[in-house]
């Protein structure tokens, strides 16, 4: 049997189309197991009542105090009947053909124990992939580490085995809400298991607004414990080069050094007195760098992607006002007068273009419309250390 587990928090307004998808499923052979991780809408009134009027599959419905998606998972582990753990989150729903694509290849694998669980892939309500487009027809066993070889970057639609979960919990610091799930896929990777990964879409999801990847870089300021953990982890797991684990701890470094002292950073995050200062004497050069460029002038970032954002956050430093931002999506910039790409954008000292791939066609085309606008590639200011 299958534990389908969704931790939820506050998510009654759009679990209904989660509840609605099981009840479309083709195949039943599965428990609904939710955790309540302290919520404060009336989601224990409409899980009751789905619990006393629910015939086709059974719902096992727990609350606890807010501890975070990591505790709730640990717990759900404990708790699940079922042989095999699909996490769905609140926010998604499933394929109505999801359990019986999971249980055709479950029987594959469920007695190998060279294998950790299976895999579908995430998809978007277009049937779009979410993450990259896998590289093969119908499956392929790979670990969780070596994704990268077959196109599987991005969010996926994993189901482990419960005991293997079992052995391998997630850690859990005080005071902290938040921590990764990819530490815990990553270290079962690490022992050495594999995942058969499929090429179909079994769970249909977007990212929202009140979600935590929407707001990832505040998630990670209020984790730090957790956040470091992952970062250690992952040098040893993803067998980074020290130049690759510097530019992750630049990243911790820009965002908790407002609120932690260095010595407590270089603790938490495991490093030596020069690779401290290696950090220091970076973050140092780009502030710099940004000061002499910027200095008396009107700026505008364009794209405000994770780039934009940390672009922003020094110029906030360096107490140099932004102008505008320039973007495809309607970000909430706080109040900063905001653009489309395609419509006239007013001159500027100076456009930062915060794009990682494809801004060299972006910014020939700014300059061709920009006569009176210095348009800079971030990429060129920052260099290789974002």
């Amino acid at each position: 049997m299958i534990t389908v587990f969704t931790p939820i928090y506050n998510r009654a307004y759009i679990i209904n189309q989660l509840y609605q998808s099981l009840l479309r499923q083709t195949n039943h052979a599965f428990e609904w197991l939710v955790i309540d991780d302290g919520s404060t809408d009336h989601i224990g009134e409409m899980m009751n009542a789905w619990i006393q009027n629910t015939k086709a599959f059974k719902i096992r419905f727990y609350q606890q105090e807010n501890g975070g998606k990591h505790r709730a998972i640990n717990r759900g582990v404990q708790l699940a009947k079922g042989d095999a753990f699909l996490i769905v989150d609140s926010d998604d729903f499933l394929t109505d053909d999801a359990i019986d694509i999971v249980c055709r290849f479950w029987e594959e694998i469920k007695d190998n124990n060279e294998y950790a669980g299976i895999s579908g892939l995430r998809i978007d309500r277009d049937g779009q992939v979410i993450g990259e487009n896998p590289l093969f027809e119908k499956y392929v066993d790979a670990t969780n580490l070596e994704r990268g070889k077959y196109g599987l970057l991005g969010d996926k639609a994993e189901v482990y085995k419960t005991e293997i979960l079992q052995k391998f919990p997630f850690p859990e610091y005080e005071g902290e809400q938040f921590l990764s799930e990819g530490i815990v896929w990553d270290k079962i990777a690490y022992c050495g298991y594999k995942i058969r990964w499929i090429n179909r879409g079994i769970i249909v999801g977007k990212y929202l607004e009140d979600g935590l990847t929407a707001n990832i870089v505040e998630v990670k300021r209020q984790n730090p414990k957790g956040w470091a953990a992952m970062l250690r982890a992952e040098r040893v797991y993803q067998d980074w080069t020290a130049d690759d684990f510097l530019r992750q701890c630049l990243n911790f470094y820009e965002i908790e050094h407002l609120y932690m002292q260095p010595d407590e950073i270089q603790k938490l995050l495991g490093m030596s007195g020069d690779e401290m200062d290696e950090i220091n004497g970076r973050y140092l050069s780009i502030k710099k760098r940004l000061k002499d460029i910027c200095k008396d002038k009107m700026v505008g970032i364009y794209a405000y992607g994770g780039w934009g954002r940390r672009l922003k956050r020094y110029l906030d430093e360096l107490n140099i006002p932004v102008d505008y931002i320039v973007d495809r999506k309607h970000q909430n910039t706080g109040g900063i007068a905001q653009y489309d790409p395609g419509s006239h954008l007013p001159d500027a000292d100076i456009l930062f273009v915060a794009l990682r791939n494809g801004q060299n066609d972006v910014i020939s085309d700014l300059k061709g419309k920009m006569k009176q606008t210095q348009v800079v590639n971030l990429k060129d200011v920052v260099g290789k250390w974002w």
